[in-house]
């Protein structure tokens, strides 16, 4: 049976080392919200920063969110009815979307969770100026509807686990659906 799982969660969550994890752990196409911007960014000349992907990805979401939508997911090579994961979702208004998109396949949503303290030593945050720095980059809008994806999503993943852990209970709870 064919799937498609979302992954959500903070800059520094874990959640593409996840995410990559368990595309291949089951063998099926993964798409990045986050390549696809970067791959237009460079397009463009320009830097590839925090601040530029950020901007852009704004960009092309207030100007066509179905067609930003559709184009992540032609970027990746997917196809309609194959088992995709998702990474980098960072819209609740674009769920609905995703979910047209993959239909018929259901999309589920997984929230790598991690806390403030784990999230910085991952970035590899460890004077105050770089953690103004990073909560200036978290109040960006493309990163401030992350925290309201917690409260939908279908799973939550510590993100301060290993990603073996995590891929093992994500394989759990999927083997529970019906």
């Amino acid at each position: 049976m064919a799937f498609a799982i979302a992954f959500a969660g903070k800059i520094g969550s874990g959640k593409t080392t996840v995410s990559e994890a368990v595309s291949r752990s089951l063998g099926c196409k993964r798409v990045s919200f986050g390549d696809y911007v970067r791959h237009i960014v460079s397009i463009r000349g320009l830097e590839v920063t925090r601040e530029s992907l950020q901007r852009i990805g704004t960009e092309i979401l207030e100007a066509d969110s179905f067609e930003f939508c559709k184009n992540v997911l032609e970027y990746s090579g997917w196809s309609q009815g194959e088992s995709l994961v998702i990474d980098g979702l960072r819209h609740s208004e674009t769920i609905p979307l995703l979910n047209q998109l993959v239909s018929p396949v259901h999309l589920w949503i997984a929230y790598v969770d991690i806390d403030e303290q784990s999230r910085f030593e991952r970035l590899g945050i460890r004077e105050e100026g770089q953690r103004a720095a990073q909560t200036s980059a978290d109040a960006h809008s493309s990163e401030r509807q992350v925290e309201t994806l917690r409260k939908i999503a279908d799973l939550i993943l510590d993100g301060r686990k290993p990603t073996a852990d995590c891929v093992a209970t994500l394989m759990e709870w999927m083997a529970k659906l019906p």
